[in-house]
């Protein structure tokens, strides 16, 4: 019978309690002696205390040992854990408090049982092997799931399997992010310069694409489309049909502030992939071009020419008042040549006394458009 979500989150926290429980007394017996329980019981909630033994409820209840370890951080428990650990835990009691009435997807599921089989290693339990092998079959049932949604996904979800990467350090640097580095300084580089080389091996890769794909298009149509092709949206799209959402280093504040479902994380991270990738493979640019080409093959033309007929100019000026000013960017359009039938204009975008970007069309509304699609790609590649 298969096993569902919810069982094997609490099969994952009945380790985590297995685990905890000897750490937790052992470490509260050196700071308080005898009178550890005493001291324990503060942690506790009232009702947790009324009709059992308290210590028979530390051997039950998961939930009850990390408000423990919560209450006692600063006395007992910062002197061998890290704020990273600290984290764990807090996630933990919030996946306590919800579990038993909430429905869980797999990938929910993978992340917790992540969470307890990180702080089961922290702690040097032998129950942490355990969680670990969990963790792992849910993986596994998470990336059958993939190369079975979609065949232009399979290959890429399969590379970016460690033991599918020659050098497995580059796949593990591509998927760690700057917090997760911050909150562990031993795993060394995070990868925003794989993030630089992705994003340029896909502006290319892209433009290639759809300059052989519409012969008959001009350079300013083919421009949108390639910002559609491109754009964080769609590259975090990408990164979770490849399987990326539940395979991110983050650190615990970017967890908790929901860094899995990020599209600026998940694209930075496709990105990221993508360079590692082609470094991988020895700078064989043509390696990354059967990846990536499927994935753009997989896009429907309909959503690409909606995203790309959309308003630049209302987008980058949305983008303006969230980021700088309530005020609207100014449009500077001058006739730069042309006949008076076909006239060919050049404008500018500034926001205050700074040029954003620039465009050209053969007609006032095309320039300023095309400008602000300029514009919008260089915020963009600034992140």
């Amino acid at each position: 019978m298969a096993v569902s979500n919810h069982e094997r989150v609490s099969r994952g926290l009945t380790l985590l309690s297995q685990g905890l429980y000897p750490y937790v007394k052992r470490e509260m017996q050196k700071a308080y002696g005898e009178y550890w329980l005493t001291i324990a019981i503060s942690s506790m909630s009232d009702d947790l205390t009324l009709r059992r033994n308290a210590e028979d409820v530390l051997r039950d209840d998961v939930s009850a040992l990390l408000k423990i370890i919560i209450g006692q951080w600063d006395q007992v428990f910062s002197k061998k854990l890290s704020c990273a650990e600290c984290a764990l835990v807090s996630e933990l009691i919030e996946v306590c408090n919800m579990w038993t009435y909430q429905s869980r997807s797999t990938e929910d599921t993978y992340r917790t049982l992540d969470t307890i089989a990180r702080l089961l290693k922290a702690i040097s339990a032998f129950e942490g092997n355990v969680a670990e092998q969990q963790k792992q079959e849910v993986l596994a049932i998470l990336c059958l799931r993939l190369t079975q949604k979609a065949p232009q996904t399979k290959k890429l979800a399969e590379i970016i399997k460690q033991q599918s990467f020659q050098d497995s350090s580059l796949l593990r640097r591509a998927l760690t992010h700057r917090s997760y580095v911050h909150e562990n300084p031993q795993e060394g580089e995070h990868n925003e310069r794989l993030e630089f080389l992705g994003d340029a091996l896909l502006t290319f890769l892209s433009g290639e694409y759809l300059y052989r794909r519409y012969p008959q298009k001009g350079e300013d149509e083919l421009t949108r489309r390639r910002s559609a092709l491109v754009d964080e949206k769609q590259l975090a799209k990408f990164a979770i049909e490849v399987g990326l959402h539940f395979r991110m280093r983050l650190g615990k504040g970017a967890t908790l502030e929901g860094g899995y479902q990020n599209p600026n994380l998940l694209s930075s991270t496709f990105e990221a992939v993508i360079a590692a990738y082609y470094l991988d493979n020895n700078y064989d640019i043509e390696a990354v071009r059967a990846v990536v080409e499927p994935l753009f093959d997989s896009v429907p033309e309909s959503i690409v020419e909606f995203r790309s007929n959309v308003d630049s100019k209302n987008r980058f000026q949305e983008w303006v008042q969230r980021n700088i000013t309530q005020a609207p960017p100014k449009y500077v359009t001058i006739q730069v040549g042309g006949s008076s039938h076909a006239p060919q204009f050049i404008a500018k975008v500034f926001v205050g006394d700074k040029e954003y970007g620039k465009g050209k069309g053969r007609s006032k509304k095309d320039a300023e458009k095309a400008a602000a699609e300029d514009a919008l790609a260089r915020v963009e590649k600034r992140g």
